[in-house]
């Protein structure tokens, strides 16, 4: 269970606009580095950092919804994400849409 000051450092992250330090903290909740693992903070502080425009954030909030990791599964909002994340410059949404690619997906299961 998250203690009041993991939901004190989330709830000021948000509120701020350093995406980078919200794709971290999100990864620090989604692994447990560092802190208790918790699915919920991860996810808020990617989408966040998502509508700032972080690739690492787009990638990972991808992930979570190709895997239905939290999310309802949507294959599509994934390869959508990713191909964000890949514009940015993320080789880990590169990846994923190579392997896709290679598998004959297109993101509609």
């Amino acid at each position: 269970m998250a203690g009041k000051q993991d939901q004190k450092v989330v709830a000021a992250a948000l509120a701020g606009d350093d995406s980078a330090l919200m794709a971290r903290l999100g990864e620090g909740y989604y692994y447990g580095r560092g802190r208790d693992r918790n699915l919920k903070f991860a996810l808020q502080l990617w989408q966040k950092a998502s509508e700032l425009g972080n690739a690492d954030a787009l990638y990972y909030y991808g992930v979570c919804h190709y895997y239905g990791d939290g999310l309802p599964r949507d294959k599509g909002m994934a390869v959508h994400l990713w191909e964000q994340a890949a514009a940015k410059g993320s080789a880990a949404a590169r990846e994923s849409l190579a392997a896709l690619d290679g598998a004959g997906e297109d993101g509609d299961g």
